[in-house]
């Protein structure tokens, strides 16, 4: 009798290598059996695609080279496992399969940062904006908040691209836009850090302006900050030494603007076998070139000499005394203030450690608020807990301070942990959105640059079986 004649018929398998048969299911039950098979692969492989989709965003690279990873899985699979190669032919790695992962990812991890802001006792804000290469001004606004627990939260809020003005009142709307979004309360804000510009700074028509006028219904100020480093990049200008940098910069562009005398002198060094094998470029923007520049042009100042006698553009300056001794103390002094830059950087620096740097502090019970001073007179009593000060971290050691104990000064550590000291992670963030949206790539949406450069700074980890939990269905690659 044909097989479709049977009710319950019986499906099975050899399985082992005795040969033994095993009955699997009734014909009845081989459908189910067979969706749920190729819903799990096909999950798997949707999986797969987010999670490389999200290692792609993570490294800014372009959608469509998801299409190229796809072909070296590919083909290391046909060498080692070729009898799986339909499996990772189901991974679906498109361009616009990648743009889709990489939105929802953003999505998810907008959903963590917000259960994060729920719990935030205090938090402050840090923005910047500068304009991509199609002239669009990008507004990056961070956060910085600290639950009850004294964790830390460092998180990419939001991404404003603004086709208009800039003026701090449009500013503020975008911001007063995210903390709605977010569901921010106005009275947890501690400070706002920025990098100075007028249209930030302005106490009236100004963001912070702006945002002391909505603070004031609610009876608090919060504290602004004028962006340390960008304080300390200001003050190392006052020093007024052009005449020792102008012809540095004239005579190192000399060298490098033209391809030949730039061989020729790359030449020349190798040929006297010096230690530096060229001169670097100086450019304005990167404030550690100015460093890279002095040091090296100071090291070959004898055999820069020698080369522009050999060029017809001698230097008389190389031979006065005076200014090579301005050019040795402007080596030193921009080397010790790139030092010092460089240690007012980092993700996680707090605004107490800056300051230790910046100025020696050390505490006066009387200038301490009331509400501190017993705790804070009882704290430098206690033996045990200066040990604790110096073993631990600042931010272990509020940890360990009991609640009860010390209510006001763990309260008080919140909100100054919150701060932002510096605008870092803004200059940090345009500088990989002038990577991401380069020339090459400067059709890329709004939507798009915000979400790459969210998972791009993000700490959080994204939940991917949240978000295939999600999905209605799953799509295998074609």
């Amino acid at each position: 009798m044909p097989y479709q004649h049977y009710h319950y018929a019986t499906v099975v398998r050899y399985a082992g290598n005795a040969g033994h048969r095993v009955v699997l299911a009734h014909h009845t039950d081989v459908s189910h059996l067979s969706q749920e098979c190729c819903g799990s692969v096909s999950a798997t492989a949707t999986k797969a695609s987010f999670r490389i989709s999200h290692l792609l965003a993570k490294r800014g690279k372009a959608f469509s080279d998801g299409s190229l990873i796809k072909e070296c899985i590919i083909q290391a699979v046909e060498e080692i496992c070729p009898e799986r190669i339909d499996t990772f032919k189901n991974i679906s790695l498109s361009a616009n399969t990648v743009a889709r992962r990489i939105d929802d990812i953003s999505n998810n991890l907008n959903s963590q940062v917000s259960n994060k802001t729920q719990e935030f006792i205090s938090f402050s804000i840090a923005l910047d904006e500068s304009t991509d290469v199609c002239d669009t001004s990008q507004l990056l606004l961070f956060i910085r908040g600290v639950n009850k627990d004294l964790e830390i939260s460092n998180e990419l809020l939001s991404v404003h691209s603004m086709h208009g003005t800039t003026t701090g009142i449009d500013i503020f709307k975008v911001i007063e836009k995210s903390f709605l979004e977010y569901n921010l309360k106005w009275e947890n804000l501690k400070c706002i850090t920025t990098d100075g510009g007028r249209n930030m700074c302005g106490t009236k028509k100004g963001l912070i302006g702006q945002i002391f006028t909505n603070c004031e219904k609610e009876g608090f100020q919060p504290m602004t900050l004028h962006c340390i480093i960008h304080q300390q990049a200001l003050c190392g200008k006052t020093l007024d030494l052009s005449c020792v940098m102008d012809p540095i910069i004239s005579t190192v562009n000399f060298i490098r603007s033209s391809a030949l005398r730039h061989r020729q002198f790359q030449d020349f060094l190798k040929e006297i076998e010096t230690e530096y094998p060229d001169i670097p470029y100086f450019t304005a923007v990167r404030w550690l070139s100015r460093g890279k520049v002095l040091s090296r042009f100071f090291e070959l100042r004898n055999e820069i000499e020698i080369f522009l006698i050999d060029k017809n553009r001698p230097l008389p300056l190389l031979t006065d005394s005076e200014w090579v001794w301005k050019l040795a103390f402007l080596v030193d002094i921009t080397k010790y203030m790139n030092d010092f830059n460089l240690k007012l950087q980092g993700k996680d620096v707090l605004i107490c450690d800056v300051y230790t740097l910046v100025k020696a502090f050390s505490c006066d019970i009387e200038k301490l608020p009331p509400t501190l001073q017993m705790e804070m007179i009882d704290l430098q009593s206690n033996d045990a807990l200066k040990i604790k000060h110096r073993e631990e971290t600042l931010v272990d050691f509020y940890k360990f301070l009991p609640d009860i104990q010390y209510p006001n000064l763990k309260k008080f550590a919140i909100e100054y942990i919150s701060v932002f000291a510096t605008t870092y992670l803004c200059e940090q963030t345009f500088s990989k959105m002038k990577y991401i949206k380069s020339k090459y790539r400067s059709a890329m949406t709004d939507k798009h640059l915000e979400s790459i450069l969210k998972i791009g700074t993000s700490n959080i980890q994204p939940q991917f079986d949240r978000i295939l939990a999600e999905k209605h269905q799953f799509h295998t690659s074609h």
